[in-house]
């Protein structure tokens, strides 16, 4: 009866699961894991608190369901194969971008206070980002040079860290509670800068002057029905940033302040997960990515009256998670998570998006933490986000889109993750 009842539970495990892979969107820019741990579980853990940095990511009140104190590090290391093709009439060039290797830090701290229904916790992570680096080529239409019709040399990059202090309280044995303020800083690189008027011999670049700041809030809610099935819940607020100002230049060559106001959106994620087979968890998340509603990301993809990029008309989406952990002993632990996604970024938006093409569907993680000492744990993980594009026309400012044209996005990258936990 009992491996019954276990099986039936399983069976709504999966279920759910597979709903929930049926009806997800993507993550944009937003990094969908925090550290090796979470990484190798597909990023799932608002209901499934296996280490710090997950916990403090997805779920600050999940911190209550670890087993202890704990500081986690960890460096992530993205390297992406991003490829611009286009065609305008009988003209036609593809080319590759070198972003090379984009560093993710992490840094999670979580503390048991002598009051058993207090648990305290701080996480540092890097939050959202991107990075591409395609150099003029005249011989594709949209890299060509500005003087040519093109974009001429596309690069950018985006890092926004975020500091997130928590406190966790226990209202029941089964139920915990949790909020705690977000504190942003990030930085911004685009070149050509589209997000501003146009000189008269074409688009300026523009490097932000210095770190900009933001900040928001995160609550969360975590419940343990029984020794094998928990749930959790939690809401990010919109991450509100100061105006950007970026260093320019104008058709002269002499210094001009660029702006923007670019926001990060608000992610409200549900989770659930099962424990109820020996040495297993499982863990599902759905996610919702309220990009539309975001300051510069969900503004129409659409340029004004001076040449001024509003947007990128980014959609509000769903997103999801599936994660799975063995338990070979208690040295050793692996894992496998798979993570589907549609894009906020549509087809016919791709120009709009050269110098964001944030658009994988499909990623597969997995890795393993071995225990080294009663105290220390050394995690491994690695995701690979397959393959994926965007095609739509090109656009000039007062002329719409383009007869005739098409530009495609292609991408996909590979994550490499190493940390250390040390218990308490």
């Amino acid at each position: 009866m009992q491996v019954a009842r276990s099986a039936r539970k399983l069976y709504w495990t999966v279920i759910f699961a597979l709903l929930c892979s049926h009806s997800v969107n993507a993550q944009g820019l937003l990094i969908s894991a925090a550290g090796p741990v979470n990484r190798s579980m597909g990023g799932a853990s608002p209901a499934a608190p296996i280490d710090a940095l997950g916990a403090l990511y997805w779920n600050p009140a999940t911190i209550s369901g670890l087993a202890a104190s704990e500081t986690e590090f960890s460096l992530d290391l993205l390297f992406a194969n991003h490829t611009l093709a286009s065609t305008a009439g009988s003209a036609h060039g593809e080319t590759d971008a070198d972003p090379g290797v984009f560093p993710i830090p992490n840094i999670g701290w979580v503390h048991k206070s002598t009051n058993p229904a207090l648990t305290y916790g701080l996480g540092v992570n890097a939050v959202a980002g991107f990075k591409t680096n395609l150099q003029t080529d005249p011989s594709n239409p949209v890299l060509a040079p500005q003087a040519s019709g093109g974009l001429g040399r596309v690069s950018s990059e985006a890092s926004f860290m975020q500091l997130a202090p928590v406190i966790s309280y226990s209202l029941t044995e089964r139920l915990s509670i949790a909020a705690g303020p977000t504190i942003t800083t990030g930085q911004l690189g685009i070149e050509p800068f589209v997000f501003d008027s146009p000189n008269s011999n074409g688009y300026s670049s523009g490097r932000s002057t210095r770190y900009h700041w933001g900040a928001g809030f995160q609550v969360g809610a975590f419940y343990i029905y029984d020794d094998e099935w928990r749930f959790g819940a939690s809401l990010k607020s919109p991450t509100w940033m100061e105006k950007f100002d970026f260093n320019g230049e104008d058709a002269t060559g002499g210094p001009r302040t660029l702006t923007a106001d670019i926001d990060l959106p608000l992610v409200l994620s549900l989770g659930t997960s099962y424990a109820g087979i020996d040495r297993w968890l499982f863990a599902c998340d759905v996610r919702f990515v309220d990009y539309a509603n975001t300051a510069g990301l969900g503004d129409p993809a659409e340029f004004d009256g001076t040449g001024r990029l509003v947007g990128l008309d980014w959609s509000s989406v769903l997103a999801t998670a599936l994660g799975a952990q063995f338990q070979v002993h208690d040295g050793i632990a692996i894992r496998g998570g798979y993570t589907y996604n549609q894009n906020p970024v549509s087809n016919n938006e791709a120009f709009f998006n050269v110098a964001s093409p944030l658009i994988y569907q499909h990623m597969l993680s997995t890795g393993l933490s071995i225990q080294t000492a009663p105290t220390t744990a050394v995690n491994i993980g690695y995701s690979y986000m397959l393959d994926s594009n965007r095609t739509g026309p090109i656009f000039a400012p007062g002329s719409g889109a383009l007869a005739g044209t098409s530009v495609e996005n292609s991408l996909d990258a590979h994550f490499l993750s190493f940390g250390l936990s040390v218990y308490q």
